[in-house]
């Protein structure tokens, strides 16, 4: 499992870019905002000619790397009892995490 170590106590995270070390995550995730701005755009491609085949494809889902918590100030979600989108970056030390969606600040520290 790329990004977390098995303790017998339980998971825990390596380092604060979740085992995959900035230099390969950034250019990825530039790759899939340029992809995703080509099919938004009028008249955008909805697929590329070089594409992996799939076959007996289904829709699923898997676990990823999030927050549960009660929150506050959230711009679409009231506040209280919530669960954040995917987990990109976590930095215990200041007290921030950075999701997929927005920044995230726990000042009483992570629970766990």
């Amino acid at each position: 499992m790329s990004g977390f170590a098995a303790e017998s106590e339980g998971i825990y995270m390596m380092d604060k870019w979740l085992g995959t070390p900035p230099d390969l995550i950034i250019p990825r995730l530039r790759s899939l905002v340029e992809d995703l701005e080509r099919v938004a755009a009028p008249g955008g491609v909805a697929g590329v000619n070089d594409a992996v085949i799939i076959k007996n494809c289904i829709l699923t889902s898997r676990s990823v790397p999030c927050l549960i918590g009660q929150m506050h100030g959230h711009p679409t979600i009231k506040d209280g009892a919530g669960i954040t989108s995917e987990l990109f970056y976590l930095d215990r030390k200041r007290r921030v995490a950075r999701t997929l969606s927005r920044w995230y600040r726990f000042d009483d520290g992570l629970l766990i």
